[in-house]
């Protein structure tokens, strides 16, 4: 989904009257594992106080950074029809509209034998049916004019932590003592939508997943239950990608190729960016190979670059594992079931400096906005080298303007 589709979507949510919200479920998960609550309700009958906070979460679940906080991630077996995970699961649901107590109840066992959390929390769904509006040629939207209906279903997973103690004043008692401590909703830690909104249209071989730690992305959570390729997470992809640039260019990993390469591939998104509806680019290997051979890379250490390239991002899993599926009766049967390979898509924000490029040394620090590469040169006298920065004129040190 790109980030337009995304805050059409999040749209829904800035007012009680647009969301159009049907149903509203969710399940209470102690820090044992229990089930202590399970809910089930229409979202007009809520409280107005209380609606405007569950709109709070719903627009957290698609808020964030692209490829960080927001991954779009396909269903490893498309054609699954198995209900008790994956897309088959999420297409009943759907199709219920919430209404299936047993496929729901099903479904909170799910994610509390996968989902990877210390302490209390408490798991949302809803159900809308948003009539999407149709659109000039002119990005401009035609309230009467619906292509189709978009049905989706968003799942939140919030943590609930414990208010803080402390005084407070009672009005049914009329006096100040000790308030008494309560489990408080959070936002989510994690969530999805099913299915994707591409194209402004229902795309049910992707959710829109949610985290709020880029560097966690519950994969038990993602390969168990939701039958999702999980993608390494953006911290991994920057530790991969310089792991994969280091062990490439060996001795010959000088400032001059790296600086070289910052701009080179600096260039190269600037050019993608402006021929790509998607803020998000994907850097491939013939990509990666590009830019390695204009910014100068010797034709020999190109000769390990496949072979380091799929071993660093490309995941061949073929091992087969168990996973619990129902049978005809609704019995529960152990199968095991072919993991697909994986190709591991890299970033370009998530392995490349978008403002600055950074020059770290034992004594030196230093940082240049991206944009501004020129005004480093390299020079060498007496046999060392040297940075050479033409200074602008607004220049300060310590916060004071010199000349």
């Amino acid at each position: 989904m790109t980030k337009k589709e995304i805050n059409e979507i999040k749209g829904l949510f800035d007012t009680i009257e647009e969301c159009g919200i049907a149903r509203l479920c969710g399940c209470y998960v102690n820090g044992d594992k229990e089930k202590v609550k399970i809910f089930s309700e229409s979202f007009l009958d809520l409280e107005e106080k209380e609606q405007h906070k569950y709109l709070e979460i719903f627009r957290k679940n698609l808020s964030g950074t692209l490829g960080k906080n927001l991954i779009d991630l396909s269903f490893v077996d498309e054609e699954a029809n198995d209900v008790s995970f994956g897309k088959g699961m999420l297409n009943a649901i759907k199709k219920s509209e919430l209404k299936d107590e047993a496929l729901l109840d099903r479904f909170y066992d799910g994610i509390i034998n996968t989902y990877n959390h210390v302490g209390n929390y408490l798991i949302l769904m809803i159900y809308q049916a948003y009539d999407v509006p149709g659109i000039t040629d002119d990005e401009i939207e035609m309230e009467d004019a619906s292509n189709e209906v978009y049905s989706y279903v968003l799942c939140s997973i919030c943590p609930m932590k414990l208010t803080k103690p402390g005084l407070g004043y009672d009005d049914k008692l009329e006096m100040i003592h000790t308030l008494k401590q309560s489990f408080g909703v959070e936002l989510p830690d994690t969530g999805f939508i099913f299915p994707a909104f591409n194209d402004r249209s229902s795309d049910d071989s992707q959710i829109l997943y949610y985290t709020r730690r880029a560097d966690d992305l519950q994969d038990k959570l993602l390969d168990e239950l939701l039958a999702v390729s999980a993608p390494l997470p953006a911290k991994q992809q920057k530790e991969g990608f310089n792991t994969f640039v280091a062990e490439v260019l060996g001795e010959d990993s000088t400032i001059e190729t790296m600086i070289a390469m910052q701009e080179n591939f600096t260039e190269l998104v600037k050019e993608k960016k402006e021929f790509s509806d998607s803020p998000t680019i994907v850097l491939d290997k013939d990509t990666v190979r590009e830019v390695f051979v204009k910014s100068g890379v010797d034709e020999t250490k190109l000769e390990v670059f496949d072979k380091k390239f799929d071993q660093q991002f490309d995941m061949e899993q073929y091992a087969k594992k168990k996973r619990v599926v129902l049978d005809e009766d609704e019995k529960e049967v152990p199968v095991e079931v072919p993991k697909l390979k994986v190709e591991q898509t890299i970033l370009a924000e998530n392995v490349l400096p978008s403002r600055n490029i950074e020059v770290k040394g034992k004594d030196l620090l230093l940082r240049i906005n991206t944009k501004h590469m020129d005004i480093i040169d390299i020079n060498e006298a007496d046999g060392r080298k040297y940075l050479v920065i033409e200074l602008p004129e607004d220049v300060k040190v310590n916060g004071i303007s010199v000349s």
